[in-house]
């Protein structure tokens, strides 16, 4: 499995956001006559919400290989805002890159979402 890929610098974060499955909520039946709540889904993936400052154009363009070669597929990604956990993730949208304040360096912001 394929890993997000590693950074010539560490490149400055501006913002992190985690959010759970919004979807993942417990819903009621009242045909069942029993008052339980039961899970809609069983797995709550969480998804992050990530933007890397001043990324040099070399690592923007990893960035994208990495992203056109595995859009479709699960891989690991180091989740250095929280504790360094490793998370199988998938691409939530494309990233999104802009040019940051100083001239040559990128601002990108990824959407991942937990697979596993």
């Amino acid at each position: 499995m394929a890993a997000f890929p590693a950074l010539s610098r560490i490149p400055g974060s501006s913002s992190y956001t985690e959010e759970l499955n919004k979807n993942a909520v417990k819903v009621g039946s009242k045909a069942s006559g029993l008052p339980v709540l039961n899970k809609l889904v069983t797995f709550d993936a969480k998804t992050f919400k990530h933007t890397l400052n001043l990324v040099s154009q070399a690592d923007k363009e990893s960035v994208i290989t990495h992203y056109k070669a595995t859009c479709d597929v699960p891989f690991n990604w180091d989740n250095e805002q929280e504790d360094g956990t490793t998370y199988e993730v998938i691409y939530g949208a494309p990233p999104k890159c802009k040019l940051d304040k100083v001239k040559e360096r990128w601002k990108i912001t990824l959407i991942l979402i937990q697979y596993s």
